[in-house]
């Protein structure tokens, strides 16, 4: 088994806003392997790249995602496009483990949009030879992903949900493997991938390392690369 990968979980953001262009550059300076990012879709259908429902959090603004249009969201925080974040991963050869959010007013229509995008920009994602991730806490949402030719991944806080895993990787709350280290090798001899966040602190990052998973999601890329 290889050493896990490191992806930046919403960018590098110690100084800049989570999700912002800023963050995933800066993510390429600490030597991420992969950017791990959170979708939603807008008012005009499209995909942004945005954690909460609403701007609150990081822009102070009540905005509502799913009700508001690209230029609404532009007008209050320069929000990022997922072809956007796909145009820097490409440039930079990063993976991406994209994460669905739900529920969402808009159901299925997400994971449709962002197979469309995907699909039309499959020649640039193959030359690139970055790897693909299609990450959910929906389990309907990873059965739509299994049909489409990326790597699925079911997002699961508790170990039980794992009964559920029909999935080719596990996501696992940093809990589950603190909790449970063995079930990394479980899952390995089923033939699963396990992605685990958010793991932030030393010891978290060397029992990850030391379990062997495959791709840890962190907040410090800088540590998990060095430990």
């Amino acid at each position: 088994m290889s050493t896990p990968r490191i992806f930046a979980h919403r960018g590098s953001h110690s100084i800049s806003a989570e999700s912002s262009l800023a963050s995933y550059c800066a993510a390429v300076e600490d030597g991420a392997d992969g950017f791990e990012c959170d979708i939603r879709m807008t008012s005009d259908n499209h995909l942004v790249v945005w954690h909460d429902p609403t701007m609150q959090r990081i822009a102070g603004n009540p905005r509502r995602i799913s009700i508001s249009t690209l230029a609404q969201l532009r007008a209050a925080w320069p929000i990022m496009t997922l072809n956007e974040l796909i145009d820097l991963a490409v440039l930079h050869k990063k993976d991406l483990a994209i994460e669905t959010k739900h529920p969402s007013k808009y159901g299925r229509r997400v994971e449709r949009a962002l197979a469309s995008i995907l699909d039309s920009r499959s020649d640039e994602i193959s030359k690139s030879k970055i790897d693909i991730s299609i990450m959910s806490f929906s389990w309907w949402a990873t059965r739509f992903a299994s049909k489409l030719p990326y790597n699925d991944v079911y997002l699961v806080n508790k170990a039980k949900q794992l009964s559920y895993m029909t999935p080719s990787t596990a996501g696992l709350n940093i809990e589950i493997i603190r909790k449970s280290p063995e079930i990394v090798s479980a899952l390995h001899s089923r033939g699963k991938k396990v992605f685990v966040w958010t793991v932030n602190d030393e010891a978290d990052i060397s029992l990850c390392k030391e379990r062997k998973v495959d791709v840890i999601i962190t907040d410090n890329v800088s540590l998990a690369k060095t430990l």
